[in-house]
């Protein structure tokens, strides 16, 4: 039988494994007042390009080991950090809230700077890419950011576009009543939990041609089982420091044409609304994807980017 520990290892080919283990490292970091796991692929030199990645809400730090090992052929040191509660880091497994993630990001990324002299990047996937974004503008020392999705977690109409109700928003005053009942839900029973796969539509996370990862996901122990109404309300609650139409960050924003789960004019729509300076791909897979294809069409796009800079 697997254990908890090393599920991880069935979503990877044993060469994939091996190298992994023979290039990471990890550490332990105080942040919000638990210790953050990061999972750390180092180059030799300190003054090697750094990028921080941010996992999304259905993941944590070991599911992009091959996205890691990409970028460091690329010849970046690579940080993967599991946020609260989430992967191998410490903090209640579904109580947490978005100001929490953001803050760890925060933290992830002073200590980073503080280890490192090279250039310092950060990017995110899912959810991950929204919290990248609050993270680069509340303070993280970054050069620029990769938003492989772009969301707002201040903003009632991307929650819902989010969830398994996304389809209902066409209904008059729907997103505004759903607020204020899960406001209302909150502040009387914070800490109640309601299963993670309600909110989300995770069995389109990937496009048909990704077979048996959602299966392999879904029995993982360690991505969030059930969330609380306190964590459901910082979803929609907690805007960015810097609005889109101020941000001076540049950032690539990184679009999915198959995605299923949430659809991609959420991400455009956003996109738009950015100020400084920007660009904007779309890559042909649903809302994340798995495959040697995928890995290399992506870590060029934002090896691409980042060379600017």
């Amino acid at each position: 039988m697997t254990s908890k520990s090393d599920y991880w290892r069935q979503y990877h080919d044993e060469a994939t494994i091996t190298r992994s283990d023979n290039l990471r490292t990890t550490h332990q970091l105080s942040s919000t007042g638990v210790n953050i796991h990061i999972d750390m692929y180092e180059q030799p030199s300190l003054d090697a390009p750094v990028i921080i990645f941010n996992h999304g809400g259905g993941g944590y730090s070991r599911l992009f080991i091959p996205v890691a090992l990409a970028m460091y052929d690329l010849g970046y040191t690579v940080l993967l950090p599991d946020q609260r509660g989430q992967g191998f880091s410490e903090g209640d497994r579904g109580d947490f809230t978005y100001s929490q993630f953001i803050q760890n990001v925060v933290d992830v990324a002073n200590w980073a700077r503080n280890r490192y002299s090279g250039k310092l990047f950060m990017g995110g996937g899912s959810v991950g890419g929204g919290i990248t974004y609050a993270a680069g503008v509340a303070g993280a020392p970054v050069d620029a950011l990769v938003c492989h999705n772009l969301y707002s977690f201040g903003s009632v109409q991307d929650g819902m576009a989010l969830s398994r109700l996304a389809s209902l928003t066409k209904i008059p005053f729907f997103s505004t009543i759903s607020l204020w009942s899960i406001k209302l839900s909150a502040s009387l029973m914070p800490r109640l939990k309601i299963p993670f796969m309600w909110l989300g539509k995770f069995e389109k996370m990937v496009d048909e041609r990704a077979t048996g990862f959602f299966e392999l996901w879904k029995a993982d122990p360690l991505p969030i089982k059930r969330v609380s109404l306190r964590y459901l309300h910082s979803s929609m609650t907690t805007p960015p420091l810097v609005p889109f139409e101020q941000n001076t960050l540049p950032i690539l924003v990184i679009n999915q044409t198959r995605d299923r789960m949430v659809s991609p004019s959420v991400t455009r729509r956003n996109y738009d609304r950015l100020s400084g300076h920007k660009e904007y791909v779309e890559i042909d897979y649903g809302h994340w994807a798995m495959g040697e294809t995928f890995v290399s069409e992506w870590s060029g796009i934002v090896h691409h980017f980042l060379s600017q800079f």
